[in-house]
């Protein structure tokens, strides 16, 4: 499992994604199949800090949207959403099924109008 941290320190997102997949898998009857060596975290996709956007989440939103029809926010959703592509487009998952778990937040890009504005055209 791969966390894209947007603002805990990588140690910290490890563990936030290691306590979210374990609960999720429990639910689904097979918590105990997820060990911690499972978890990683990449936090290389923060950009110039937390809640500010940049031209990558500006793209990878653009993207989504017109490929996929998905909406994301571009503080949390959005900026996993571009560490997802440019991940993909550097070849990082060979033979993997990839699943992009999205807890909500597209109420944000009303949050951002201004920033938005215009770019997502």
């Amino acid at each position: 499992m791969l966390g894209i941290g947007v603002r805990a320190p990588k140690d910290v997102q490890e563990a936030n994604v290691h306590k979210l997949a374990v609960e999720t898998a429990t639910l689904l009857g097979h918590g105990e199949r997820v060990t911690r060596e499972m978890t990683v975290a990449n936090c290389d996709y923060v950009g110039a800090g937390y809640g500010l956007i940049d031209e990558g989440v500006i793209d990878a939103l653009k993207l989504a949207a017109r490929t996929e029809g998905l909406l994301f926010d571009p503080v949390y959703t959005g900026k996993a959403v571009k560490g997802l592509i440019d991940l993909a487009r550097k070849g990082t998952f060979k033979d993997e099924t990839v699943v992009l778990l999205h807890t909500g937040g597209a109420q944000g890009l009303f949050g951002y109008h201004g920033e938005l504005e215009g770019s997502l055209t």
